[in-house]
C-alpha cells in the first residue's frame, strides 16, 4: 500500500477530533504542571478616617445632619486593629492573585465638637452650630467596622525572586469588594442600642511591598482606602447614615506555601 493510501485509511479509522485530543493529552503531559502559590497574611495597623457629614433620622419628623463630624480609632484599644488575608497565584511566579480579606477596623464619634447641623427637629427647621451630644449623646462602632472582602491583587517582581536584593522585594496593588460588617453602638435621647448588622459594599485600594525574610516568611507594609455605605444603620425609632472614608497604614507578617 503506498503511503498516501495509508495516510487515508488512517483517517478514516481514526477520527480527526480524536486525533487532536491524542496530541494534546502528550503535549500536557510533556509540559510540567506550574505549583501554585498560596499567601497567608496577617497584619495590625492604624486607621484614619476623614472627617463625614452624620445624618439622623427618626420618627416624629426629625431629619438632621450634623456636618464635618471627626472620629477616633483607638486602634491599639482591645479589640484592636487586626486583619487576614488569604491569596491564591497560579504560580510562584505569577503575577495576578485572588483571595479573600477580613480586617477590623473601629470609628468613635467625637460628640463632644460643637458642629454645623441642618434640617429639622420634631418638624422644625434648623441651620446652626450645636454640640453633636445635645442630640446624640454617643455613636460608635465600636465592636467593629468589619470589612470582608474578595480581593484581586498584581504584583511585580522587580528581581530575581529570592536570589539578589531586589529579589527579595515583591511590590504589589490590588482593589477588593464585598460587605461592611458594622457593630453599631448609639445612645440618642437616652435610649442606648448596640447591635450588628450588614451594609454595604464595602471597598478597598492598596499598595504595598512584601520583603521575603526567607523562603516562606515575608514582612509585608501596606496603605489602604477604604469607602463603607452604611445607609440606614438602625436605631431603636430611626436611623443613622455615615459614608466612612479611611486611610489605613498596616504591617505584618506573610507565609507562603
Amino acid at each position: 500500500m503506498s503511503q498516501q493510501g495509508f495516510a487515508r485509511n488512517f483517517s478514516r479509522s481514526f477520527p480527526r477530533p480524536a486525533l487532536i485530543s491524542l496530541l494534546l493529552f502528550f503535549l500536557v503531559r510533556s509540559v510540567p504542571l506550574a505549583k501554585a502559590e498560596v499567601e497567608l497574611s496577617i497584619f495590625t495597623g492604624v486607621a484614619l478616617t476623614q472627617d463625614r457629614d452624620l445624618q439622623l433620622q427618626q420618627n416624629g419628623g426629625t431629619d438632621l445632619t450634623f456636618h464635618g463630624v471627626s472620629f477616633d480609632g483607638r486602634d491599639f484599644s482591645s479589640p484592636p486593629y487586626y486583619g487576614l488575608r488569604a491569596l491564591w497565584f497560579p504560580s510562584e511566579l505569577s503575577h495576578w492573585g485572588f483571595g479573600a480579606e477580613f480586617f477590623h477596623m473601629k470609628m468613635y464619634a467625637n460628640t463632644g465638637d460643637t458642629v454645623s447641623v441642618t434640617g429639622r427637629r420634631d418638624g422644625m427647621g434648623v441651620n446652626d452650630n450645636e454640640r453633636i451630644d445635645d442630640t446624640i449623646e454617643s455613636f460608635s462602632l465600636s465592636h467593629g467596622l468589619n470589612y470582608a472582602l474578595g480581593d484581586i491583587v498584581y504584583r511585580w517582581f522587580p528581581g530575581h525572586r529570592g536570589e539578589d536584593f531586589l529579589g527579595h522585594l515583591q511590590p504589589y496593588a490590588g482593589i477588593g469588594l464585598g460587605a461592611a460588617i458594622p457593630h453599631v453602638e448609639s445612645n440618642v435621647g437616652g435610649t442606648f442600642h448596640e447591635e450588628y448588622q450588614l451594609h454595604g459594599p464595602g471597598v478597598q485600594a492598596l499598595a504595598g511591598v512584601n520583603i521575603e525574610l526567607a523562603r516562606h516568611l515575608g514582612l509585608m507594609f501596606e496603605y489602604k482606602f477604604t469607602y463603607a455605605n452604611l445607609g440606614s444603620l438602625d436605631i431603636p425609632d430611626g436611623s443613622i447614615e455615615v459614608t466612612p472614608l479611611t486611610h489605613h497604614l498596616v504591617t505584618g507578617l506573610t507565609f507562603s506555601f
